[in-house]
């Protein structure tokens, strides 16, 4: 596995931004056989957003995101958006900007990572699963896939905190995302049921589950898990699994190092 961390100076947001790039490559096991680190071809890949109050570096502190990237052989970037929610924001902080153009194109050239749409995920959890949501479906074309893990999806009620940081209507997203009647992403979604934000992530499942008929769709309703790294780490291996793939380093086979 190889661990790559970046710190490059972003013209979307007007100053230096961290990023991790994880990519799978020859690890220790198996020293009997040839190896060579020659690739056939780029690599899938992951754009994993952390939640309100984490950074770059939460999902590889706090889960096994690097194994599992490793075993499935594919791609993960993850970066600091200092609880802007994956948002555009005032004096020149264009998170959205960021993620949605800059970002990609800036590993997609300086790394072997694919850039077609076919092999391009994008998952988050809490904020990190606002933000797939939000950039998933506002950009339909760009994605394969959706990861929502415990998703801040905020109600209406302006007042509330949840919808200052998240200003953007999901709801009023979601529907003219069906409405277009352009194919969505695949979409999976989970929430424990001892979550805080348990009812606001099923009222949204429950809204538009019956109307997602353009691509896949899965709910993952966890029972005794809260807000929290344990469902958070567990889920992201669902997702992995359940990822439509036909990229070469699926076809090589999982765990094949």
């Amino acid at each position: 596995m190889a661990q790559v961390h970046c710190n490059l100076f972003s013209y979307s947001l007007g100053y230096p931004v961290d990023i991790e790039v994880i990519l799978p490559s020859f690890t220790s096991c198996n020293m009997d056989k040839p190896h060579t680190h020659a690739l056939p071809g780029k690599f899938p890949v992951i754009y994993l957003l952390h939640g309100y109050g984490n950074d770059y570096q939460a999902w590889l502190r706090y889960t096994s995101i690097e194994r599992y990237a490793e075993e499935h052989r594919i791609a993960v970037v993850t970066f600091s958006c200092h609880n802007k929610a994956y948002l555009n924001a005032p004096l020149g902080e264009n998170f959205y900007d960021f993620l949605n153009s800059e970002l990609p194109e800036f590993v997609e050239n300086y790394f072997p990572i694919s850039s077609s749409p076919k092999e391009r995920y994008i998952a988050g959890l809490s904020m990190g699963g606002y933000g797939a949501l939000l950039h998933g479906l506002k950009n339909p074309e760009r994605y394969s896939a959706i990861g929502a893990f415990s998703p801040g999806i905020p109600e209406e009620n302006p007042k509330e905190e949840l919808n200052r940081i998240m200003r953007i209507d999901l709801y009023g997203v979601t529907r003219e995302a069906l409405a277009a009647g352009t194919p969505l992403p695949d979409l999976f979604m989970c929430i424990g049921d001892r979550d805080f934000l348990y009812e606001r992530v099923t009222r949204y499942h429950e809204t538009f589950m019956p109307k997602w008929h353009s691509s896949r769709y899965r709910f993952d309703d966890l029972p005794n898990y809260e807000h929290e790294f344990a469902i958070w780490d567990k889920e992201v291996q669902a997702f992995l699994d359940w990822i439509k793939r036909e990229d070469v380093y699926k076809q090589m086979g999982k765990n094949k190092v």
